[in-house]
């Protein structure tokens, strides 16, 4: 009779195990189909591609703004959020520079001027994460309330940096057909002291009334941040260069003062 007990309850051990082991595959099964979902397809462009996504100015350096509380510093680190959740789940390796309204002057104090501190510590952070692409997000600013329209700068002596900004500047231009401007060389800090292929995008100017009422709303943040993401893509599927320089139109010419962009 004790025989028969042990073995019984040794074949209920066996069955509950057996039903533990069943349940763990199962929510294994659906937990990588959640993955799956969530991250994206393994064939992916992007798949673990190192991104550093740079929301221009921060702390004590609003960048462009409207003189009403309307700051640029506000405006592109809510697209550069949006766009490190994309490029979570398309399973990239997204490294935003900012999370918050601060600078990073602090990370690099070999340079002679805070301005200068906080770009290279950007810089720097995209080359210490071996990054493959880096993504510099502004708003713009000009004299004129007529300009408008995303612009896209790159560095002239990396082609690289120019196929990134072409493939970036193709995907903005299909929200704003009319008024985008295309790529334009820069020379720019970022730019010239960047070893990985580099842009800043303008992604619209503060000036413009109709267009600044566009870059308060989440849903069009939203739309560019996934242009952005789009125009990553390309890139990394190996879009070509455009096959003559863009030119933006003379009223498109970016005119914003960046303290911290220009030398």
């Amino acid at each position: 009779m004790r025989k028969l007990v042990v073995v019984f309850v040794l074949r209920e051990a066996i069955y509950s195990f057996a039903a533990l082991v069943a349940m763990a595959v199962l929510v294994g099964l659906l937990a990588a189909e959640t993955l799956v979902k969530v991250l994206g397809p393994a064939t992916s462009p992007l798949t673990g591609k190192v991104i550093v996504i740079d929301p221009g100015h921060g702390g004590i350096d609003p960048g462009a703004h409207d003189g009403q509380g309307i700051k640029e510093k506000d405006i592109v680190l809510a697209i550069a959020s949006e766009l490190r959740v994309l490029l979570g789940r398309a399973k990239a390796i997204p490294i935003q520079t900012r999370l918050g309204d601060w600078d990073l002057s602090d990370i690099y104090p070999d340079e002679r001027t805070r301005h200068r501190q906080d770009l290279m510590a950007r810089v720097h952070i995209a080359h210490r994460s071996q990054a493959d692409a880096f993504v510099s997000i502004h708003v713009n600013k000009s004299s004129s309330t007529s300009a408008s329209g995303p612009v896209t700068f790159y560095n002239p002596n990396q082609p690289e940096s120019k196929r990134l900004a072409a493939a970036l500047q193709r995907r903005l231009r299909e929200l704003q057909p009319e008024t985008a401007g295309w790529i334009m060389p820069g020379d720019f800090y970022i730019l010239r002291e960047s070893k990985v292929p580099t842009a800043i995008v303008e992604v619209g100017f503060i000036s413009n009334p109709e267009e600044k009422k566009l870059l308060l709303t989440g849903e069009y943040r939203q739309k560019l941040a996934q242009a952005i993401f789009e125009g990553l893509c390309d890139f990394f599927k190996g879009s070509p260069l455009p096959p003559s320089p863009g030119r933006a139109s003379p009223h498109q010419v970016p005119m914003k003062s960046w303290v911290n962009i220009f030398p």
